[in-house]
């Protein structure tokens, strides 16, 4: 036991002084545009599934880039200043209960479809509160969708974002100078 104690304080050491950190994680690069891109194209198709009867226009949305990605992963390290996770999200005010139903079907059937896995539902109905909606994420890019809606603001809410990635530190600070908001097809 004691062999094994000090070679780990050993092993760690060594480590924290060639500058290596065991806990730090990588993130993959990324070039800022495309991931701006991915994100609103992505938007535009859940928009589509969606298939919204005509409504109020959805207020354009400009992508951010977040700084929720920590050194070692955990929300108790630092951030970091060149790592990035963008968000889009709009709302569609005043959605009836029947419809918003019918459009969170839809919506989680086209993500099904496309191969997305389904990671959180969030469909309770409790005495008068109705909330419908879920999270879905790409396995092969870890983008994530999230669908709500609730019978005390009947507003539905689609947000999208991605996972974390280093870009230009330039980047990380500024939102996209695109706006967007769905196009009726």
């Amino acid at each position: 036991m004691r062999k094994t104690a000090a070679f780990l304080a050993l092993l760690l050491a060594a480590l924290t002084t060639t500058g290596c950190s065991v806990l730090e994680r990588e993130y993959p690069s990324a070039d800022p545009a495309t991931l701006s891109q991915r994100l609103t194209d992505r938007a535009q198709w859940a928009y589509d599934g969606m298939a919204l009867p005509p409504h109020e226009a959805v207020t354009p949305v400009q992508v951010i880039p977040g700084h929720s990605c920590y050194a070692g992963g955990l929300s108790i390290d630092e951030t970091l200043p060149d790592v990035v996770t963008f968000d889009l999200s709009w709302m569609v005010e005043d959605i009836p209960v029947d419809i918003a139903r019918a459009t969170e079907a839809r919506l989680r059937r086209q993500f099904s479809s496309a191969g997305w896995t389904l990671t959180h539902d969030g469909n309770r109905e409790v005495k008068d509160h109705v909330t419908l909606g879920f999270r879905f994420e790409d396995p092969a890019t870890g983008d994530k969708f999230d669908l709500r809606w609730n019978n005390s603001t009947t507003s539905l809410f689609l947000s999208g974002y991605t996972p974390c990635a280093k870009v230009p530190q330039s980047a990380a600070d500024t939102p996209s100078p695109k706006t967007w908001s769905p196009q009726n097809v």
